[in-house]
């Protein structure tokens, strides 16, 4: 059955029923419909052909175990084949607040802020390395497979019927610019190592809006850039060593600009992500490509760098080793606003400012289930303006102490005063002084 119908019941393979309501989009493999079932809503996305033995025993496989994370659109269940063989499987829908990555990068949708962007790669970096984590390896990774909320970059992941334990391809190679060389030249099948080649694709177009291999060396001839600039020669844009692909200053206006406007340590990792070394079409190296959490710990230091310009109002990276710094946006020269130095890292109090558990407890980790778990907010004292305290918004009793020895205990929902010099245990692992 190539198409369904409005209204029509279909069965899951665990009995239930599920009626269609309508149709939702369509794509090379099938159509996506809006469902009804146990009167929720859901999605349902239906095969045009039967699909292979292999393929639908590893789709059930992966109903059984379950999301590696919320952030995936999960499998949940899967219908009964018709006569003809085709069966389609059941998922939760994306919420239309959500706008596709690709259309991000078409600026079509905008995020809201700097922090909103940081947060959407830290939360597909994070999801990703739940997946790896569990044993998976996702195999298609490309611009189409996400969605993001522009208020907050929360993400959904999409498109996960290809997703099979790691050395196990059901088929699949990929999409092209997002393969990884050794893919594209068909020397290695899909696996968590090029998984981990086309995440730093994406965290490359998201943050710098280009792609990491097209430059000058990009004759927009299709064939030849796939041989060419994705496979048997791919050169980063920025390879420190050798400058032939740097971007068309005329076409790629946008990698020039941006990449100059990151931190350092943003650059030198996306340098090493596309080191020849790590591209090489015969797979050699592969396995020593940055992995999840080395990308987690750039996010966590770049979230540290952002701070408010109290002169325009946006966003804009400072070096908090530094009691100065330019706004990007003005231009105004920025003094440096108190941070609480915790475990080598330089967090900056403004208000509206939210702390989390892996930045406070040495026990706790960036992690997709943790990267919002909040335990301190900053707060404006209604009676006295211009001071600022810190709200405990964690379930554990803090003590600030002063450099004269004086200790102030803060239980949940009370706050403590924002001092220079000051010294505040969390009730954990964690410990910082106010600087």
């Amino acid at each position: 059955m190539a198409k369904l119908t409005k209204n029509q019941v279909l069965t899951t393979l665990d009995g239930k029923s599920i009626r269609v309501i309508d149709k939702l989009g369509e794509g090379g493999q099938g159509i996506v419909y809006k469902i009804k079932c146990d009167n929720k809503n859901y999605a349902l996305k239906w095969y045009r052909k039967p699909c292979e033995e292999a393929f639908y025993k590893n789709l059930c496989e992966n109903v059984k175990r379950g999301a590696p994370a919320e952030t995936f659109l999960w499998p949940l269940a899967i219908t009964e084949k018709d006569a003809d063989g085709s069966f389609g499987y059941v998922m939760k829908l994306c919420p239309k607040k959500y706008q596709p990555l690709s259309q991000y990068l078409l600026n079509n949708a905008r995020f809201k802020n700097l922090s909103t962007m940081i947060n959407a790669g830290t939360q597909i970096t994070a999801s990703f390395r739940a997946l790896h984590n569990q044993g998976d390896s996702y195999q298609d990774l490309n611009d189409g497979n996400f969605f993001i909320d522009p208020e907050t970059g929360s993400i959904l992941i999409c498109d996960n019927d290809n997703v099979a334990p790691h050395g196990t391809n059901l088929g699949i190679l990929g999409k092209p610019r997002y393969m990884a060389p050794e893919v594209v030249c068909q020397n290695h099948l899909p696996d968590t190592y090029s998984d981990r080649f086309s995440l730093a694709v994406i965290l490359f177009l998201l943050f710098f809006r280009g792609h990491p291999l097209e430059g000058m060396r990009d004759n927009c001839d299709r064939e030849d850039n796939e041989k060419s600039l994705f496979c048997k020669m791919p050169i980063f844009v920025f390879d420190p060593n050798d400058s032939t692909n740097r971007p068309n200053p005329a076409i790629h206006r946008n990698v020039n600009v941006l990449w100059n406007v990151y931190p350092p340590f943003v650059r030198n990792l996306f340098i090493k992500a596309f080191d020849k070394n790590l591209m090489r079409s015969n797979g050699t190296g592969r396995g020593d490509r940055v992995m999840e959490k080395e990308w987690l710990k750039m996010f966590q230091k770049l979230r540290h760098s952002v701070i408010v310009c109290p002169e325009c109002g946006d966003e804009t990276f400072f070096n908090m080793k530094k009691e100065n710094h330019k706004c990007m946006n003005c231009d105004v020269n920025i003094t440096r606003p108190a941070v609480l130095s915790i475990r080598d890292e330089l967090i900056p109090l403004q208000f509206g400012k939210r702390l989390y558990s892996w930045e406070i407890d040495a026990d706790k980790e960036l992690s997709i289930d943790s990267v919002n778990e909040a335990w301190a907010q900053v707060i404006a004292n209604p009676k006295k303006p211009g001071v600022f305290g810190l709200k405990n918004i964690s379930n554990n009793t803090w003590y600030r102490h002063t450099p004269g020895g004086k200790e102030f205990v803060c239980a949940p929902n009370g706050q403590v005063t924002i001092i220079r010099t000051n010294t505040i245990k969390f009730g954990t692992k964690g410990e910082g002084i106010i600087v």
